[in-house]
Parts: structure tokens; C-alpha cells; sequence
């Protein structure tokens, strides 16, 4: 198909061999409109030119084709594709390339869904284009991409990527080829979901890759790489009710970076089921900044295993069952305990500076510490004792144990505050906090 428009409308079918939709004087057009209206390509659509030719899938209708090709002629050619509506469905069987040959959009919105295999922004080898872009953008709430095979955003030129309320389901995605170009993509607004199966890789060795969730936004991954040489690869979770929900673990590879590879920002909240670690990913390069960034927002791992300066608690909330490595919470930060995890254990140095704050959640007397630190402590700040869900009153001689330390204690909180049931008639005698870690139940006098 050369310049000029081709309308499937009123139900009608249209079937081809493959097609190329470009103009020369005017932009070619394909719109395929209306209920029941269907174009059945057995082949590739290749999309593109200098005047942006575009194809159109809106208003019920659908297309299904081999080969989706959007963006193709060079560095200077542009393409679109566009599905736009309710039940308007868009499936590549195949292969999908977005921006590999030229400047390429892919667009879906206001309820629309795309269906696709492998997909691959960016040129690629054989369809090299090293300043080409490919980008998609998906919004509505109701809109939809279901990707099933590879997608890699930006391979060897850089990809765009914005979810915008709307859904992404993929498997083991990439963000980040082997080009130093920038690639990024960002999920927000109400119901903008953005879900991963297997192995999410953000950055490589040789490319630069950043996800941001902005506000109200989700992420929901299994397992997750930020792979960041000179500092090239980011997750930025840092806007209202943001939110990263990693089922695995989270591996932080980075050599010669200054700016975090993970930042949790302005009330937002991580979600580790498994190991948050960090690691050089090539040796013998001088350390130059914090791998991993709370500042505001909540952070929850099941384990934490972070190389010496790597983790900067700036502030926030964080809770997690073992910390590897001397914990630092010296700045606004709220370490807790016992909401998620029954006890946390740090296998390292705890050290509470004046504007931060330890908070304990108790469900009844215990003889093992909440918190364990397998080294010195060093105390400053607020200590909060405050009730699990669903706790009953303490009684006359219940013990708990708040902390444990083998080696050196020094400090003392500036405010202890112990918010826990209790009979009539009965206090809290704190007396061996320092000394045994313990609280006690005695009579009041």
C-alpha cells in the first residue's frame, strides 16, 4: 500500500500478503473503524516515511498481522500506530519493532489492547538505526498490552516506554541494550500497572536504562537486576502512593556510580520478598556514592546484603528480617520491627542518631530480642513500643526482651515511649533496657 488512505469500515474485512503503508506526497493511512471491521495480514506491516504514515485501529475494530514494523526508512522516517477505544485490538503474532528502522509510536488508549510476542524497540542487529527512537505510550485505565515473548526497550538505539493508567503485562523485559543511549520507561495514575513475569533487567553492561513509578503508579515484578556501569541504570520509586511490588530478589550491580541505583522518595513504598543486595559489577572501580536510597517513603525486604556505604538511610520507614552489614540510622530514618517480620537480625554495627527512630510492634512477652545486632550499638533518638493487632492486656511479671547486642552498647534514647496494654495497677519498669534489653511488668507505685 503506497500514499493514499484505506478504510475498512462497516464490518468489512481486509486480507493481504503483507503491506507498507508510506506516502510521497501525503501520509499513507490505513483505518480500520467500527465493530466488526478486521484487517488479517499474513505477513509484515511495515509503517513509515517522511509525512509519519500511520495505521488506525479504533471503535471495536481489529487487525491481526505476522510482523509489526512501526517506524522504517532511516534515521529521518517516521511511523505510527494507533488503537484507540473500547474492544479496538491490535495482534502481532510475531515479532514487534518499534523504532529499529526509523522514529516509530506505537499508541494505545481509551480501552484499547494490543497483543503481541516478541517485542523490540531500538535498532537492532541487521535493522540498525543509531539515533532511531522507538516509543509506546498506553492510557486508560481499561487499555491493555499483553506481551508474551522477549521485550527488550532500547537495543541499539534508545526506547521510550510511558504507562499512563493504563496495563503492561510482560516476560523478563530489558531496559537497556547494548547502546550508551538513554532508554526509559515510567508507569503512573490510577490503575497504571505495570506487570512482569521471570526477570526484569534494568541497565546493562554497556546500556543505560531508567524506570521511574510516579504517583499512584505500580510496579509488580518477580525478580529484578539494576545492572549500572558508570552509573547508568535506575529504579526510581519517589512520587505519592507509588508503589514496587518485587515477589524474588532485587540485585544491584553497579561500578563508578553517583547517584542511587534504587531511590524510594516521597512517601512511596518497596515491597522485597526475598534479598535486597548490592555488588560491584566489575571489581577494582573506587566506590562513589550509595547504591540504594530511602529518603521518604516505606521499604520492606526480607533480607538486606549491602557492600560498606552502600545503603544511605536518609529517612523513611524501613522493616526487614536481617540486615547484612552495619546499618546506619543516623539521619531521619524509622527502623521497624514486628509488623511484617517478627524480629530483625543485623549482622553488623546499629548506630540511631538524634532525628531517627526505632520502632517496635509487640504481640505479647517474649524471651528472644525483637532486634538483634551482632556487634555494637549506639543509641540516640525515640524508641516506640507499640501493640500488634489484636493484643491483650500485659500482666504483673511479663517480660519482653527489645534488644540483643554482643558486643558494645552506648547511648541512650532521648525518648522512650511504650504504648503497650496493661492491667490496672501495673507499669513498666525499664531499668535493664540497657543493660539486658529488657521491659517488665511490675506493680505501679
Amino acid at each position: 500500500m503506497a500514499s493514499g488512505v484505506v478504510e475498512v469500515t462497516d464490518g468489512g474485512t481486509l486480507i493481504s500478503p503483507g503491506a507498507t503503508v508510506r506516502g510521497n506526497h501525503d501520509p499513507g493511512i490505513v483505518l480500520v473503524d467500527g465493530y466488526g471491521s478486521t484487517w488479517i495480514n499474513n505477513g509484515s506491516i511495515e509503517v513509515g516515511d517522511d509525512l509519519e504514515s500511520r495505521i488506525v485501529i479504533r471503535h471495536g475494530a481489529e487487525a491481526i498481522t505476522d510482523d509489526l514494523v512501526v517506524g522504517i526508512g532511516g534515521d529521518t522516517k517516521s511511523g505510527r500506530a494507533l488503537v484507540e477505544g473500547y474492544d479496538a485490538t491490535l495482534t502481532s503474532r510475531t515479532t514487534t519493532y518499534i523504532g529499529t528502522q526509523g522514529h516509530g509510536t506505537l499508541e494505545l488508549r481509551q480501552g484499547a489492547s494490543f497483543f503481541s510476542h516478541d517485542v523490540y524497540f531500538g535498532g537492532i542487529i541487521g535493522r540498525s538505526c543509531g539515533t532511531c527512537t522507538g516509543e509506546a505510550i498506553i492510557t486508560g485505565t481499561a487499555t491493555r498490552w499483553v506481551s508474551t515473548g522477549a521485550f527488550v526497550l532500547g537495543m541499539r538505539s534508545r526506547g521510550l516506554l510511558d504507562i499512563r493508567s493504563g496495563q503492561l503485562s510482560t516476560v523478563n523485559a530489558r531496559i537497556g541494550g547494548d547502546g550508551f543511549m538513554n532508554s526509559r520507561a515510567s508507569v503512573s495514575g490510577w490503575g497504571g500497572t505495570w506487570t512482569n513475569q521471570g526477570l526484569l533487567q534494568v541497565g546493562s553492561n554497556y546500556g543505560y536504562g531508567t524506570l521511574t513509578v510516579g504517583a499512584y503508579g505500580t510496579l509488580t515484578t518477580e525478580d529484578t537486576e539494576i545492572r549500572s556501569e558508570l552509573g547508568g541504570g535506575f529504579v526510581k520509586v519517589n512520587d505519592v502512593y507509588a508503589s514496587w511490588l518485587n515477589s524474588g530478589g532485587v540485585s544491584i550491580f553497579a561500578s563508578l556510580s553517583q547517584s542511587p541505583s534504587l531511590l524510594i522518595d516521597k512517601g512511596a513504598s518497596v515491597t522485597i520478598g526475598g534479598l535486597l543486595r548490592t555488588a560491584l559489577l566489575f571489581g577494582g572501580y573506587p566506590y562513589l556514592g550509595p547504591s540504594v536510597r530511602l529518603a521518604k517513603g516505606d521499604l520492606v525486604a526480607g533480607a538486606i546484603d549491602v557492600d560498606a556505604g552502600d545503603f544511605d538511610f536518609a529517612g523513611g520507614r524501613l522493616e526487614t528480617g536481617s540486615f547484612l552489614g552495619d546499618l546506619s540510622n543516623t539521619q531521619a530514618g524509622e527502623l521497624s520491627v514486628g509488623e511484617v517480620y517478627p524480629s530483625t537480625g543485623i549482622a553488623g554495627t546499629y548506630s540511631q542518631g538524634p532525628g531517627a527512630a526505632l520502632r517496635l510492634t509487640v504481640a505479647g512477652s517474649s524471651s528472644s530480642p525483637l532486634l538483634q545486632v551482632d556487634g555494637d550499638v549506639n543509641l540516640d533518638g525515640a524508641l516506640e513500643v507499640l501493640p500488634a493487632a489484636g493484643s491483650v492486656s500485659f500482666q504483673a511479671g511479663d517480660t519482653i526482651v527489645l534488644l540483643g547486642w554482643s558486643g558494645d552498647l552506648t547511648g541512650t534514647f532521648t525518648s522512650v515511649n511504650i504504648a503497650l496494654p496493661l492491667a490496672p495497677g501495673l507499669a513498666w519498669d525499664t531499668s535493664a533496657l540497657y543493660t539486658t534489653g529488657e521491659i517488665t511488668v511490675v506493680t505501679a507505685t
